[in-house]
């Protein structure tokens, strides 16, 4: 069994504060994906986890027993460097097989495990060649290869952007085996994997943990990060989306139900109306929005509130001309740019907001009416299901600026 908890974990480097009163917990088998932009601090937790470095203040747990002033030695772990490490004077296997050496392992498990390894990572056949022999991606490979050898007593494994350097095609087919690898009755493991990547986090996780700036921000499965992200930096991070300023106008008569369930009897969307409420937002149109919200945060909206709206680019729905009375949560407007994605087209689609031009960003799957139909110039109505919207109370135009990088 392997059960981490972190406990008020803080460090500084002189006046840098790179983690700053981080608390979590890791359960035993799950996949644990810490998730954040470069210097959030996730190495430097990384590091506090396997003893490489100690932490200024708090405690690290494994299995109800405190490891803070163990050596990494001591903690039995496999962990994966995010700049490999590896050994210059040996080659391929020797890299991969130290640790069997280390622990006294026998040589023909060593072998044998070796051989599984080398052909999960498509190293098979470069046994022999040394780390200046090889590219990039395949000194990533052996350096996860001599991490998944090196689980001798605690099964927890440990990975720092470990397919970072890969191409899209293998990072994708070692995405797959990873999670295969570490949930297989074999083995079992606990893994600790950071990266940068959201789209390997949604993958691969059973929960993330959000950092930015040395801060826990968020902790969840995949599906609650994404839909209901705490804050517009977590909204931001896990896809492109669209935000508008508003007011929650709870106090107004609506102009259009908004209770009303949707028509495909979409049971996501059933399950979004037994949980939550619709919350009537003035977005500055003349008509009214709606996005439903958790109970907690329509409590604690007031009527009159500054709101954030946010939109995924993806929830977005666009048609042709101006539909605009026919649908709900709806805009008007016309395509500038299109790109072509391979499996989806990104449309910008430029709207009037009392008088201030913005740009939506819209994404649909790529189909032959698509190509041909939703061209540049074109007068589309974009709209949104009010299940899918996300409101924040406003957060400021600093918060805004920041994290959308405009002056």
């Amino acid at each position: 069994m392997v059960r981490i908890e972190l406990k008020n974990i803080s460090k500084s480097f002189r006046r840098f504060k790179a983690l700053k009163n981080i608390s979590l917990e890791i359960k035993d088998k799950e996949y644990f994906i810490i998730l954040g932009p470069t210097g959030a601090g996730k190495t430097t937790l990384l590091k506090i986890v396997t003893g490489l470095i100690k932490p200024d203040s708090g405690d690290i747990i494994f299995n109800g027993k405190k490891v803070t002033d163990k050596t990494s030695g001591e903690r039995n772990l496999g962990f994966m460097f995010e700049n490999y490490a590896l050994f210059p004077h040996m080659n391929v296997v020797k890299n991969i097989s130290y640790s069997g050496r280390v622990h006294a392992r026998d040589s023909t498990q060593t072998q044998t495990l070796v051989e599984q390894v080398l052909m999960m990572t498509l190293l098979t056949g470069r046994n022999d060649a040394f780390p200046e022999e090889l590219s990039g991606g395949m000194k990533q490979r052996v350096a996860l290869c001599r991490a998944l050898l090196n689980l001798e007593q605690t099964k927890l494994l440990i990975l720092d952007e470990p397919l970072k350097a890969l191409d899209a095609g293998l990072r994708m087919s070692l995405r797959r085996e990873l999670l295969q690898m570490a949930k297989s009755k074999e083995l079992n493991l606990t893994v600790i994997h950071v990266t940068n990547d959201e789209q390997e986090a949604m993958m691969v996780a059973d929960r993330i943990a959000i950092m930015n700036e040395g801060k826990l921000i968020q902790i969840g499965t995949p599906h609650e990060i994404y839909y209901h992200p705490n804050n517009l930096f977590v909204a931001n991070f896990m896809s492109e989306i669209n935000y508008f300023e508003g007011i929650c106008i709870k106090n107004k008569e609506p102009t259009w139900d908004i209770h009303k369930k949707s028509k495909q009897g979409d049971m996501f969307f059933a399950q979004i109306h037994e949980d939550s409420v619709p919350m009537p937002l003035d977005l500055g149109f003349e008509d009214m929005y709606a996005a439903f919200v958790r109970e907690d945060i329509y409590h604690d909206i007031n009527h009159g509130d500054e709101v954030l709206l946010v939109v995924r680019a993806n929830h977005f729905k666009i048609r042709l001309g101006d539909r605009v009375k026919e649908k709900k949560n709806a805009l008007l407007g016309k395509i500038i740019r299109r790109k072509f994605m391979g499996v989806f087209y990104r449309f910008e689609v430029l709207i009037n907001i009392n008088g201030k031009k913005k740009i939506i960003v819209v994404t649909i799957p790529a189909t032959s009416e698509v190509h041909n139909s939703f061209v540049e110039n074109s007068e589309v109505t974009i709209y949104f299901p009010k299940e899918l919207g996300i409101v924040f109370k406003h957060p400021g135009k600093e918060i805004i600026n920041e994290i959308f990088k405009l002056e």
